[in-house]
């Protein structure tokens, strides 16, 4: 990651998102002090869905069973949300191997890291995802983007969950700033779920032990995608989504190469608007 940060915030940003409560919402503690048994009654009752261990594991196949949901959508309402510093930090990471689509060939990614900090010390990271060719974003322009809501928040004063993520889809609108919206969105989700020490997979409604997925493959010779094939059914992909739309022909010699050595494998053919 770059250590070069492009936007950083402090309590003394003027920028405030409108609407907010005039007066501010008590954090939900997640380790509360009780200092008589109704006290501590009254704060079981609103946090009885917490589980104590601050690091709880998905449930082993056993365990598997339908689980209640935490409840994000309460939570939206209930928790209130004072964010103390957050910053937009520009992340180059560069790839293993060249990833080439009809429309592009990258060899690096230049996204955005998002920090959250809430004013209960915890911590929440996003990020922004930045292509081009795909989004409304460059690095430069979604650096700006997170760093004006960033700043925001930061002036802002706490708001319940649900008002806050209102308020950053309101000053990141649109398709121009979906990648930047996302990573903001997703530090400030991460900031809250770490402060109630409720692990993501929980937060959003439970989880399972197994998901099933495909695997890519870029546009590369039919010899490269033969290799590549071998080795995904090796680690058990059934399913292999082919990077295609440069050349017909060339798609279907490397289509035929990889059924040689997947025999049993299913496509999916994305050709990002190639044909």
């Amino acid at each position: 990651m770059d250590g070069s940060i492009s936007s950083t915030t402090t309590r003394s940003s003027p920028l405030r998102f409108a609407q907010k409560p005039s007066s501010p919402r008590p954090l939900l503690n997640p380790t509360p002090r009780v200092t008589h048994a109704g006290a501590g009654l009254q704060r079981a009752t609103r946090l009885r869905a917490i589980s104590p261990s601050p690091s709880p594991s998905p449930p082993t196949p056993q365990q598997q069973q339908p689980m209640e949901a935490f409840g994000f959508d309460a939570l939206k309402e209930t928790f209130s949300v004072d964010v103390a510093a957050a910053e937009a930090r520009p992340l180059n990471v560069p790839l293993a191997a060249p990833f080439t689509i009809a429309s592009s060939r990258l060899e690096a990614v230049s996204n955005v890291a998002v920090r959250v900090e809430l004013s209960s010390g915890a911590v929440g990271w996003g990020e922004a995802p930045v292509l081009p060719s795909v989004t409304a974003e460059d690095q430069p322009a979604a650096l700006a983007a997170v760093g004006r809501a960033c700043a925001a928040l930061v002036a802002a004063r706490s708001a319940p969950l649900g008002a806050v993520l209102q308020d950053v889809a309101d000053a990141l609108p649109g398709h121009a700033f979906a990648s930047a919206r996302a990573g903001v969105e997703m530090a400030v989700i991460d900031a809250v779920a770490n402060s109630i020490r409720i692990p993501l997979w929980r937060l959003f409604g439970g989880a399972s032990n197994t998901v099933t997925t495909d695997i890519t493959i870029p546009i590369v010779t039919p010899n490269e995608a033969a290799q590549l094939a071998a080795k995904y059914r090796g680690q058990g992909f059934q399913t292999l989504k082919l990077k295609v739309g440069k050349n017909l022909n060339s798609d279907i010699e490397v289509l035929k190469a990889i059924r040689l050595v997947h025999p049993d494998c299913s496509f999916i053919l994305d050709a990002n608007q190639g044909y």
